[in-house]
């Protein structure tokens, strides 16, 4: 019989919080601005294997002419549902340069893993909540809220 057990433990540890709130990511698959590419096909019966790569824009806001202060780059396959693991690459100069380590399942709705990072983001940990926020013929444009810690690391 399994036992799982979870034991509280005091540490003290220095951290930044981080909330990120109104980043929107742009998920276009199709038309002449697609930012993900197949690079696997999928088994013909179940659909399982299909492997896409991705770079896709994170803005600051939901328009076209919004700033891209980041870039989901990594890849998603499907395996029943679409996992996905990528790099947030920040582009804005506050955090040029920094990363975000996120896993996670399907894009428009729900919860990705934040699992590590680098740079200002060194060994972060939280969660991206998302929230579909608009259709468009080409893609759609995901809402994006980021909570997480990073423990403040001196060098």
């Amino acid at each position: 019989m399994a036992n799982f057990q979870i034991t509280p433990r005091a540490a003290f540890v220095e951290s930044n919080e981080l909330n990120f709130r109104s980043l929107y990511l742009f998920h276009t698959p199709l038309g002449s601005n697609q930012n993900q590419s197949g690079i696997i096909d999928s088994n013909v019966t179940t659909g399982l294997g299909a492997a896409v790569v991705n770079n896709w824009p994170i803005c600051d806001g939901p328009s076209p002419g919004a700033t891209v202060v980041a870039r989901a780059q990594g890849l998603h396959i499907y395996a029943g549902n679409w996992q996905n693991t990528f790099s947030i690459t920040f582009e804005v100069e506050r955090f040029k340069g920094s990363t975000l380590q996120v896993m996670g399942i399907s894009v428009e709705e729900g919860e990705w893993a934040i699992v590590g990072g680098t740079g200002q983001f060194a060994m972060a940990t939280g969660v991206i909540y998302k929230k579909f926020h608009e259709q468009r013929s080409e893609g759609n444009i995901i809402e994006l809220t980021i909570h997480g810690f990073c423990p403040m690391v001196h060098r």
